[in-house]
């Protein structure tokens, strides 16, 4: 492998690399088919989608660790943004493995004062066999709520939807509760996912209320996740679906 450039970061433009380790813990082997998309990208801001900086995907058809150089410009990165890396394989456009963790690009929390991780070592995790083409991370996506143990969840004040980000590069949630602003901590493994203790803000709502009560208490009450496409469905801990919510 090459060695690492990614403490190249002044900005110049020159090109720079990123030792790149993707491994999965299951015992398979996977389809000539299949391909890996590794993906440098930046998570520092909120309530946003992670900026995608540069991108590289592979055939794999033997077994884990695959080792990928990931080539990226050192102009593009911004001296504020948490770099991490991300990777996913897919077979025929079906989403087989994900990476669900933040994973620094650059020491410990990904920032540009550290050096680069040689290599950058990338857990996936199987899915749960979705059929869409383009299935969306639970992480790094806003997600706007759609329904509430089966009913349409409708609009909270100033006609607006309900919403969470999961950031990828701390275990945090923030998002619209249906009058006040949310934040708190998660913890996600596998397909499990639950919320701790959820903070709101103290505004005074004529509308929104309800909605608030009932999409915090599902919030409260979720132990696991499945996405399919771009609906994320958040499940209790009896399996039963207590939210849908779509990627915007």
């Amino acid at each position: 492998m090459d060695s690492p450039k990614g403490d190249d970061v002044s900005g110049t433009g020159t090109e720079a690399s990123l030792n790149v380790e993707v491994f999965y813990r299951e015992r398979m082997m996977l389809p000539p088919t299949a391909t890996l998309e590794v993906v440098l990208e930046d998570s520092a801001k909120m309530d946003v989608a992670a900026d995608r900086i540069a991108n590289k995907t592979i055939s794999v058809e033997s077994g884990p660790p695959y080792r990928v150089t990931l080539a990226y410009d050192p102009s593009k990165l911004d001296p504020k943004g948490r770099f991490g890396v991300s990777a996913r394989i897919e077979d025929q456009g079906k989403l087989i493995f994900i990476s669900m963790e933040f994973v620094p690009a650059f020491g410990n929390d990904g920032s540009l004062g550290a050096p680069a991780n040689d290599p950058v070592t990338v857990l996936v995790r199987r899915t749960r066999g979705s059929t869409e083409k383009s299935s969306t991370s639970v992480t790094g996506t806003r997600w706007s709520l759609q329904t509430l143990r089966g009913e349409p969840a409708g609009l909270g004040a100033g006609g607006q939807t309900a919403n969470i980000t999961l950031q990828g590069a701390e275990p945090l949630v923030s998002g619209f509760a249906g009058c006040n602003q949310l934040s708190g901590g998660y913890e996600l493994d596998g397909d499990q996912l639950s919320f701790g203790q959820l903070a709101m803000t103290m505004r005074a709502c004529t509308e929104g209320g309800e909605l608030e009560r009932d999409f915090a208490k599902a919030l409260g009450d979720t132990r696991g996740y499945e996405v399919t496409g771009d609906i994320l469905r958040l499940s209790d801990a009896s399996g039963a679906v207590i939210a849908e919510l779509k990627a915007d």
